[in-house]
């Protein structure tokens, strides 16, 4: 009995390792970056988060054993039904087993719908809610990487003392924006503050007159740009160009966290506000050898959604390599296995909901003056821990978990 035991344990093994082998199909490992290639977003994802996980891919040298990495780039146009039709051909034409970005959180939770359906896997670095891992969490088939919106709530609210107690908020008019609002408003209440004001501006606004004259005159200490790309840019020039700033008001530039949108923006026009970012490049030797790396092929520097995107491609593979397989609930075991040390964090822990959680930064715009050389803008005001600023799992509202 010991030898047949013996034997149908072997073939048990055999078997499960036949079975985990057949789980990369066609020898291919497919991943699609699903981003904004044309609109407001590009230049803190877009074309950048692209070649960041080409650069992940390369680092494997293109191939997982005999299965080869390859990256599809998808145009989204901040518009959840061609992200969904994008996807859907993806899932189903092209067989793209992970897609990854996903600026625009309509768009995100759009295609995180069409991913659950088809049993694929997302890995979600650009889009911000913390709807992702809360209300609309799939922690079987999703991964939130870089940021949400109580993250960045609760790390300005660190910043209350120094900003000050009346608080007047644009912002952008969809899933985003709205959800950042409302991360900001509950983190900065205890801190003393209070909302005197706000204003909802539609994604791809120019012209911010009207909405930055509403909060000059509302007698706020600080006007909160809960917006990021190129609206978060054209309102920080509002904001400069109306004299807010002259006139005394703090900026909390709540989504202008990547080095090339405060370039545009320039020092000059930018210089005093703070805001929360999860990356900047001193952070580690890797993190100062990806930039130079990025700069070179990019002409430009990363921003933490475009390195973000590197360390989740990154680490996607290792999981895909360790399993030998890329069913998303088989690779994100391994993920919530394996901590995370990369370029983007020192200390990310992937959680039960899907959240990454690693340190972030409470920092502010140097003063031209005070810069030294092109990508010098930023100076760290406090380092927080992870756990301290990310929701609580004791607070989520994950169903999946309320199941468990």
């Amino acid at each position: 009995m010991r030898i047949l035991g013996g034997a149908v344990s072997i073939a048990a093994l055999m078997l499960a390792t036949v079975c985990a082998q057949a789980q990369i199909a066609n020898k291919t490992v497919k991943i699609g970056v699903l981003t904004d290639l044309s609109g407001g977003y590009e230049q803190n994802s877009g074309h950048g988060s692209v070649e960041a996980a080409r650069m992940a891919v390369e680092e494997f040298g293109g191939k997982i054993g005999d299965a080869t990495i390859s990256v599809l780039a998808g145009d989204h146009q901040n518009k959840p039904d061609v992200g969904v039709s994008i996807a859907n051909r993806w899932f189903d034409v092209d067989k793209v087993d992970m897609v990854t970005d996903l600026v625009n959180s309509a768009v995100g939770f759009a295609v995180l719908d069409a991913a659950k359906a088809k049993n694929k896997m997302v890995m979600l670095t650009s889009a911000g809610s913390a709807d992702f891992t809360g209300k609309a969490c799939a922690p079987d088939n999703s991964v939130h990487w870089v940021y949400d919106t109580y993250q960045i709530g609760r790390t300005i609210g660190q910043a209350v003392p120094q900003l000050g107690n009346k608080w007047f908020f644009i912002t952008a008019d969809y899933a985003f924006g709205i959800a950042l609002e409302q991360g900001v408003t509950a983190a900065i209440k205890p801190a003393g503050a209070t909302v005197v004001g706000s204003v909802r501006a539609p994604l791809g606004t120019t012209d911010f007159s009207s909405y930055v004259l509403q909060a000059q005159a509302s007698k706020a200490d600080v006007v909160a740009l809960n917006n990021g790309g190129d609206d978060g840019i054209n309102s920080m020039k509002a904001v400069r160009e109306f004299g807010l700033l002259a006139g005394g008001m703090k900026v909390a530039a709540l989504g202008l966290d990547a080095l090339p949108a405060l370039k545009s923006a320039s020092l000059e026009v930018a210089q005093g506000s703070m805001f929360a970012t999860t990356w900047y490049p001193e952070i580690n030797p890797e993190a100062q050898a990806f930039m130079k790396k990025f700069i070179e092929r990019r002409k430009t520097a990363p921003g933490p959604f475009q390195v973000g995107t590197y360390s989740a491609v990154l680490n996607y593979l290792k999981a895909v390599q360790a399993t030998n397989s890329t069913d998303p609930k088989t690779v994100i075991a391994k993920m919530r296995a394996t901590p995370v040390k990369d370029a983007f964090t020192n200390n990310g822990v992937l959680r039960a909901d899907g959240r990454m959680v690693h340190d972030v930064y409470l920092v502010q715009v140097k003063s031209p003056q005070e810069s030294k050389s092109e990508w010098d803008m930023l100076k760290v005001i406090k380092e927080m821990k992870g756990e301290d600023v990310f929701r609580p799992l004791s607070d989520n509202a994950c169903p999946a978990l309320a199941k468990n």
